[in-house]
């Protein structure tokens, strides 16, 4: 019997790009059977691979990693003889770690985690794009929930929050994009409306639910964690939603997904022809003309019309409509 071949995957990142490591992580089993993947990561990123039966064992980590406790858990890590290392933080802690192969994120590159990675292991970007293990018990709760007793009616998925404001498109326009695409002589009438948001967003969430009194809607968040978020949007027609973490999600699930853009780079969306980045007239280069560092606590989205993200949204599914 084959010893165990150790890999140390650090992600301590944002859950977004620590999502990055899903499809490596299924593409290093698949590679190497005798594989025992380690994954240290925030515990917001660690949420996102809590079902997932191909990780060994997550170190999770809380707040500043130079804290005592983390210090000590890292250092137990730092004793130990890693076959592979992979650093998409990228951190230096990478260099503490004893590894026969260490690979370090180029934060200077433009290319994104998955790019980079394929580019080193030799592989193509779309043999490990990223998707989540769900468990089959979390996948029967989704089913029920948005079957709601009666398994009745397609989903629209849409995500109005935003970490900052900068980047948040109106909620009102939410409210009216999904009342124009789910009204009787719309082209999605009789679908329902799946919310989606942290616990942080719950003001927008309400406020996008309180405005859509057409649509029968329904609403992950708070308690719901963004693996039964991720799910919800595997049974969904399609995304709309701004630049977070809920648009790296429904790019994983494999529905199409429209991510609104204005003070973010479009190099960092996800990957796969179903992801498609709306913005306004403006570039992310003309938006940083007035804001240089995007701090500025006023919204850069309002250029982005309803009109430009509803046709954009009817014209790419009446061309991929299933006969």
């Amino acid at each position: 019997m084959s010893a165990d071949f150790p890999i140390l995957l650090l992600a301590l990142c944002e859950p977004a790009k620590a999502l990055s490591l899903s499809g490596v992580i299924a593409r290093l089993k698949q590679e190497i059977p005798n594989a025992r993947i380690t994954l240290a990561t925030s515990s917001a990123s660690a949420e996102l691979f809590q079902d997932d039966d191909l990780v060994d064992e997550i170190q999770a980590f809380d707040g500043p990693i130079f804290k005592l406790k983390a210090l000590g858990s890292l250092s137990e890590l730092s004793r130990r003889k890693w076959g592979l290392c992979v650093d998409i933080g990228p951190t230096l802690i990478s260099r503490m770690m004893k590894a026969k192969t260490r690979f370090t994120l180029n934060p200077n590159d433009t290319a994104g985690v998955v790019e980079q990675v394929a580019a080193k292991l030799r592989l193509d970007a779309a043999e490990i794009a990223p998707g989540l293990r769900i468990s089959p018990r979390r996948e029967a709760g989704v089913r029920r929930l948005i079957d709601n007793g009666r398994g009745q009616g397609a989903l629209i998925a849409m995500a109005p929050g935003a970490s900052w404001l900068g980047r948040r498109w109106p909620t009102e326009r939410f409210a009216v994009l999904a009342t124009r695409l789910m009204r009787d002589d719309g082209p999605f009438a009789n679908y329902r409306l799946l919310i989606i948001g942290g616990e942080s967003e719950r003001d927008t969430l309400q406020a996008l639910r309180m405005a859509t009194s057409r649509a029968q809607v329904m609403e992950i968040s708070g308690e719901q964690n963004a693996l039964s978020a991720f799910a919800a949007l595997k049974h969904a027609a399609f995304f709309v939603g701004n630049d977070e973490l809920w648009l790296h999600l429904a790019a994983a699930a494999g529905i199409p997904t429209f991510g609104l853009y204005g003070p973010s780079d479009e190099a960092t969306a996800p990957l796969g022809g179903h992801v498609h980045t709306i913005r306004g007239p403006r570039s992310l280069a003309d938006i940083q003309i007035i804001d240089p560092k995007l701090k500025q606590n006023v919204c850069h989205m309002l250029d982005l019309s309803i009109d430009r993200v509803a046709a954009t949204i009817e014209r790419y599914m009446a061309e991929h409509a299933r006969p």
